[in-house]
């Protein structure tokens, strides 16, 4: 066979290929729609399939990562996720790095996202743990592993260990054995979250990651603020025998300054049996409860 029609076969073969992804991706993207797939895992479709064998993608492994990370990029961008999508986000993120195992953003950012679901932590942890095997000298993978192990997980011992990791490679930030160090002694505590946040915060450009841990921090500063309110309610129970009518009884009785402000544009109310909460976050970090 000539040249040019085995240009012409090459070209047939990769339309036919690329035909059938996006038939593939239809298809699942309309289960999904109709909620025909469940609970169970998504299998990835077409892409995911070929991405196990990368021979299979003819030389087109990263253009393949790159549709694949498009799709991701959309259900990750998706307001409120549901199990179903954190589900079908793993499986993607999976795929670009099976055709693209270098390609560190998705590890991260996946990690991230993942990790907001107590569900699915565990595929957190895989994908960062992928990215550092890739990425054995980069500080960054196991200090999101930590990350994860702490806010996720609950795990301030694993939590502190990885950090401690990621202290000791280069050009990781001067402020993690101190965050590893406390993690490691202080356990589940609000004001070292904050800390580790702050820091986390103060060294992040992208904005996606970004957005993640305002939000978080602004969740573990609503549970400081309640554990240091509820506090302050049992002083008064103590002192008086009784509770206090409304919070603002805690500031005349001396017991704090003032009542801090919500984070989230709301403010803190007093709960039958002297228990604290916001008007605008319905469920508190369990990982902060002491246990």
């Amino acid at each position: 066979m000539s040249a040019l029609p085995r240009t012409l076969a090459g070209g047939a073969a990769l339309l036919c290929l690329l035909g059938s992804v996006a038939l593939s991706a239809r298809i699942a993207a309309t289960r999904a729609a109709a909620g025909t797939d469940g609970d169970r895992a998504p299998s990835g479709g077409l892409l995911a399939q070929i991405s196990r064998r990368p021979a299979f993608a003819f030389g087109f492994r990263n253009f393949m990562a790159d549709v694949v990370w498009l799709e991701a990029v959309q259900v990750s961008a998706t307001r409120r996720l549901k199990r179903s999508d954190f589900d079908r986000l793993y499986a993607l993120l999976t795929t670009v790095a099976n055709f693209d195992p270098r390609f560190d953003v998705p590890y991260i950012v996946g990690g991230l996202i993942l990790g907001q679901s107590p569900a699915h932590a565990g595929e957190a942890l895989s994908l960062l743990e992928r990215g550092r095997t890739q990425y054995p000298g980069d500080w960054r993978f196991p200090f999101y592993i930590g990350y994860t192990h702490y806010f996720c997980l609950g795990n301030p011992r694993e939590g502190g260990l990885a950090m401690a990791d990621a202290s000791r490679l280069p050009e990781s930030p001067e402020y993690l054995p101190r965050l590893a160090s406390r993690m490691l002694s202080e356990g589940h505590d609000p004001a070292t979250a904050i800390s580790l946040l702050t820091a986390m915060l103060e060294g992040e450009t992208d904005e996606a990651r970004r957005e993640i841990l305002v939000q978080r921090l602004r969740e573990v500063v609503v549970e400081r603020d309640i554990q240091t309110l509820e506090r302050a309610v049992g002083e008064y129970r103590r002192r008086t025998g009784g509770l206090p009518a409304a919070l603002s009884d805690l500031v005349r009785a001396g017991l704090t300054d003032g009542i801090p402000r919500e984070p989230n544009g709301g403010r803190y109310v007093l709960l039958p049996g002297g228990a604290v909460g916001s008007d605008r976050t319905t469920q508190r970090l369990k990982v902060f409860r002491k246990p």
